[in-house]
């Protein structure tokens, strides 16, 4: 079984901080206080999270090495406000973080023992 509320809310996180960037990078203005750097910060970590999320989608029992990433790189997404694409809340932090939450939360799929032997 595939965690779907955990990949739903990290490719909604990845989606919202990497775009949340690339407005930094195309209208200046919306990024008037942030540096280059934390602007490819926004970038990298959108990505990466994005990519966590669908690699948590094609190996979920990796989900105790996807789900980290994706909670460490959500948070690194706050030095460029976490995706606020507007608004006063850090809505890709924070839709990563319970994303994460929810990866590593979840049980392992039960094994099921081979017939015959």
């Amino acid at each position: 079984m595939r965690p779907v509320g955990a990949i739903v809310f990290s490719c909604a996180a990845g989606l919202i901080v990497l775009v949340n960037g690339l407005l930094g990078v195309y209208i200046p203005k919306f990024a008037l206080f942030a540096p280059p750097v934390l602007i490819s910060i926004g970038l990298v970590s959108g990505a990466a999270i994005l990519v966590g999320s669908v690699l948590l989608w094609l190996a979920p029992r990796n989900r105790a090495v996807w789900g980290p990433t994706i909670i460490v790189f959500s948070a690194l997404s706050l030095l460029i406000g976490g995706g606020m694409l507007g608004f006063l809340f850090p809505l890709g932090a924070t839709f990563g973080i319970i994303g994460g939450i929810l990866a590593i939360a979840r049980p392992p799929a039960p094994m099921i023992p081979l017939a015959g032997r």
